[in-house]
This record gives structure tokens, C-alpha cells and sequence, in this order.
């Protein structure tokens, strides 16, 4: 096997103090399109390829209705969301299983407990067993076993539809896994060199960031909007009006989802994607994968290019990230640090202030 090539190219774009010392640095690359499309903003190598992993969420919903998987409001969202098994969370997962016919045997995801903390106490003490509708993804495997089924039904007119087996679902040649990577290609505007399997089992493909935000753009435009792609618009409408189910209530996805009405979708090692209503579009990915440093990159790019102003980026910051602890001070949590723009992107936030 031959070694990964690393990229040099990485900006330098966050720091995280404790105490007026730097303790983290955070390299990557990050990308600002404009409405238009033209590009506002870009460090580091916004053509470098990597896996996207559940920021391609959105973009397989489509290719799982584009297959006849008649999902329709939270049904989309849950597909889209990388939950935190939620009783609200799974029950949704369990919705789509029912449209399917099927249990949740039939999910390719592994089987977890629920990172909930009160849906994890209760399984506990009810001593059930990990299952896989508390996995991140399972929503989305779900949505991939009702496109299944929806052709299969189709099999008595279309002999082809039996290709569109379910105990398969996750293989890379499999036709709906075919489908959705033509869907990522139209969307991001690039082919699909490099494919692997993401944590949940499913093939995961490797784009750029450039690719990654002129699809965010198309989503975030076809918020509410009719005469969008009528399946992105049905994608995005749903991730804004069930943003509940992208993550969880409190967590950064659904909070930026919730103050700024925008399709938001994290994605693990590091990868955060925003598309907003005006069509304006970042997207972060952080080399080290702390995807905990991605999100104010974000918002600073955003304000550093005028798609945020400065007071709604300062009000939204500590809601999306952790503050760095120093003990206690009068019965509270004391702050001791915090996140900085990074060499390379803070003379762009300042020049927006």
C-alpha cells in the first residue's frame, strides 16, 4: 500500500488559546462562492479531493429520491441527518423503515447506543441492546432501503428493478449507489475520482472543496423555492424546517440551521458545508479532522466575504463552540481562552470589521 500524499498547501486558520497562549492550530482549506458563483474567498487547495463522509448526506437524499424513495418532510431530514438517537430521532428512522417494509434488520449500519444522553440512560436501564437505529447514518440507510423497495415494486414492468436488491444496498455497484454518484457529480460539477466506504458502511466519495460548495450553493438557493431542481428544493426545505433531526437541538448544525434558516451539514474528520438562502455557500475542512474547528472558520469566512455581518458572527460563535475551561470561578465554569483566526484568514476577518 503506498503512503497518503499530504497536501502543503494548507492555510493556517484557527487558533485555539488557553490563557493568551496558542495551544491548538488548525490548517486546512476553506472556500467562500459567491450567489453568482464566482469565488469570495479561497485558502488553502480548493481543488485537493477528500472525503466528503455525511457532508454527502443532502446530495444522496437526492440521489435516493431521484431512485423512487417517496420521502417526504422529516423523512428527508432524517435521511440527511447524522442524529444522535433521539426516542424523536429514531422514531423518524423508524417511519422510513416502516414506508419501506422493512425492520431495522435490514439496515447495513452497525448498531449503537444512542450518543443522547437520556435516550442512552433509558436503553441502559431498560438493558436493551444496541441497535442500529441509534447509529449517525441510519436514517440515511433507510432512505437507501426505500428507493430499493420502490423499484423492486416496479420489477413486474422493469426487469431491470430486481438489480435494486436490498441485502446489497451499501455495494459501490449496486444501481442506486451508481445513482447517487452521478447525483454528486451533477451537483458538485466534478466527477467522482476517488471513492471508499465511510464509517457507517456506505461508499463515501472524494471531491473538492470548490465541488462541495457550488453544490451547498444550489441547495441553499433552492430553500423554499419553486423554481429550483424540485429535488434539491425538497431536500433543503426539509433540513430547514427539521433541522431538529440534522443533528440535535443545541448542537451546532441545527443551531446554524435554526438562527441563519440555511442548509448546514457537518460531516466527520473535520468537514462543514453551509449553503445559504441567498446561494452564497463555505465550506471548511479542517487536515487535523477537529471538526470543533471548523464551525468558526465558517462563520468568519462568511463575515470576511459580507454574507454575515460581524454582529450576528459574534452572537453566533458561542453557541457553536466549546469554551476552553480554567476550573471554577463563583460556582461557574471559568473561560480561560477561546478560538482566534488563524495567520492566514485573520487579516480578511479584520478587514471585514
Amino acid at each position: 500500500m503506498t503512503s497518503p500524499q499530504l497536501s502543503l498547501t494548507d492555510a493556517e486558520l484557527v487558533f485555539q488559546t488557553r490563557n493568551d497562549l496558542i495551544e491548538t492550530t488548525h490548517h486546512g482549506i476553506v472556500v467562500v462562492l459567491s450567489p453568482e458563483g464566482t469565488t469570495d474567498l479561497a485558502l488553502g487547495d480548493m481543488s485537493q479531493p477528500f472525503f466528503a463522509r455525511s457532508a454527502l448526506k443532502p446530495l444522496q437524499a437526492i440521489g435516493t429520491l431521484k431512485s423512487g424513495a417517496p420521502l417526504r418532510g422529516a423523512q428527508v431530514a432524517i435521511a440527511c441527518g447524522s442524529h444522535q438517537g433521539t426516542f424523536e430521532q429514531m422514531r423518524a428512522v423508524q417511519d422510513v423503515l416502516q414506508g419501506a417494509g422493512v425492520d431495522a434488520t435490514a439496515l447495513l449500519c452497525p448498531t449503537a447506543y444512542p450518543a443522547d444522553a437520556h435516550a442512552h440512560e433509558q436503553m441502559v436501564r431498560a438493558d436493551l441492546a444496541k441497535t442500529p437505529l441509534a447509529h449517525p447514518c441510519s436514517g440515511k440507510h433507510a432512505g437507501f432501503l426505500w428507493a430499493c423497495a420502490a423499484q423492486l415494486d416496479r420489477s413486474v414492468v422493469d426487469p431491470d428493478s430486481r438489480q435494486w436488491t436490498m441485502k446489497d444496498y451499501c455495494d459501490p455497484e449496486h444501481p442506486l449507489q451508481r445513482m447517487i454518484a452521478e447525483e454528486i457529480a451533477s451537483f458538485t460539477g466534478e466527477p467522482v475520482g476517488t471513492s471508499g466506504i465511510d464509517g457507517c458502511g456506505a461508499p463515501v466519495a472524494a471531491v473538492s472543496a470548490l465541488g462541495l460548495a457550488r453544490a451547498y450553493s444550489t441547495l441553499g438557493a433552492a430553500i423554499r423555492n419553486m423554481d429550483a431542481d424540485a429535488r434539491a428544493s425538497t431536500v433543503a426545505t426539509a433540513m430547514v424546517d427539521y433541522p431538529e433531526l440534522i443533528q440535535a437541538p443545541g448542537m451546532p448544525d441545527t443551531v446554524l440551521s435554526e438562527q441563519l434558516d440555511a442548509v448546514v451539514k457537518s460531516g466527520a474528520a473535520g468537514v462543514l458545508c453551509v449553503g445559504l438562502r441567498s446561494g452564497a455557500s463555505v465550506v471548511v475542512k479542517i487536515s487535523d479532522g477537529a471538526t470543533r474547528a471548523a464551525y468558526p472558520v465558517a462563520l468568519w469566512a462568511l463575515e470576511a466575504t459580507g454574507h454575515l455581518p460581524s454582529e450576528q458572527v459574534q452572537q453566533l460563535l458561542p453557541q457553536v463552540t466549546r469554551p476552553v475551561i480554567g476550573g471554577v470561578q463563583d460556582n461557574a465554569p471559568r473561560e480561560v481562552g477561546g478560538w482566534v483566526p488563524g495567520a492566514d484568514l485573520e487579516p480578511l476577518v479584520g478587514e471585514s470589521a
